[in-house]
This record gives structure tokens, sequence and C-alpha cells, in this order.
């Protein structure tokens, strides 16, 4: 797999200060179990009430990949995600759209995604849903007992959003010339069984 030089990971909170920290870290870990060394974490507090922003100053200081910003009021998570982009310093940036938990599946199909030098941007979504019956045929007629082991996982029973974008081609993008560039959508959907 071909990285870029530096990659950014935003993450959006606001009022996460029971849940930021592990937030964070299970971004960090995933990172190094994809042997992903050049790597910041910009964490966009949208205008937190609670002891985020303490809770983000100690994690800052113990962290040395962690960058923190702050909204001083909310602005909403969209606004908190473009100010990510915004003060990201890598080539490749991924965005949390939401206060949920990162799936690093999803972080690591975006990446594959990013081999191909002409995706200036990519979006996954996950989100738990009750397997197909023919996938669960499928399997039966396999000779296995996957639709007795199904269960949904904890950590994707809400729907798990992450956007990367290409640093160079946004620039490009946003240059004199930018409009000169055609660019083209396609909608790719996958369902995976995960152990």
């Amino acid at each position: 797999m071909s990285i870029p030089t530096k990659l950014s990971v935003v993450l959006v909170v606001r009022d996460g200060e029971s849940r930021i920290v592990a937030r964070v870290e299970k971004v960090i870990v995933g990172l190094a179990k994809l042997r992903l060394d050049a790597v910041e974490v910009v964490v966009v507090d949208d205008g937190s009430r609670d002891a985020t922003p303490e809770v983000l100053d100690e994690l800052q200081q113990e962290c040395p990949q962690v960058r923190v910003v702050r909204h001083s009021r909310p602005r909403g998570l969209e606004a908190a995600g473009q100010t990510g982009l915004e003060r990201a310093t890598g080539e490749l940036v991924f965005i949390q759209e939401s206060d949920a938990s990162i799936r690093i599946e999803d972080l690591q199909r975006l990446l594959e995604l990013s081999e191909d030098h002409s995706v200036v941007a990519a979006r996954a979504e996950s989100k738990a849903e009750p397997i197909a019956a023919e996938l669960l045929r499928r399997l039966r007629a396999s000779g296995t007992s996957a639709d007795l082991q199904m269960e949904i996982a904890s950590d994707v029973a809400e729907t798990s959003c992450l956007q990367m974008v290409r640093r160079p081609h946004l620039q490009r993008l946003a240059g004199p010339r930018g409009d000169q560039i055609r660019l083209q959508g396609e909608t790719l959907r996958t369902a995976s069984l995960v152990h």
C-alpha cells in the first residue's frame, strides 16, 4: 500500500467528556495496527459546555500526535468538520462526520481507495443491519452455522460516516483553473461479516 507522507484524522465532539478519550485512543491504536506512523489526530471541540475542554487538554499533553481546536460556541458538527479540514496538515485527511466512534475498517477501506490518485474525495458509511437472507443461505449451504452466530456489533449500532479528502486535489479545485476540472461520482455498496 502506497501511503502518503502524512495523514490527518479529524474527530468532532460536543459535550463528550465521557467518550472522547476512548474515541481518540481507538484511532491511535487502529492507525498503529495499520502501521501508519506519520499521523495527527485533530479533535475539534464544537463549543462543549461540560468538562470536554479539560479532558482534551490532558489528552493533548499525553499524546503528542493529538491537536485540539475549539469553537467558542456550538456551530454544528459539519462546521467543526470543516474547521478540522482547514487545520489539518496531512496530505490525506479523514473526517469523522458525527460525534460517534470511528470504524477502523472504514478508514482502511478509504486508505485502499486513496491508492487511486485520481480519487479526490470518498466517503464510507457503516451501520449494523440484518444480514441479507441470500448471504445467510449461501453460508448455510457451505456448512456453516453463521445464522446462529449472528449478533449486532455494539460499535456499529449507529451509523458511522467517514470522509477522505486528498488535500492537493482540493487545492487544485479551489485554484484559478478549478472550474475546468470535471468531477464524477460513484457509489459502491458492500456488506461484510466481521468477527
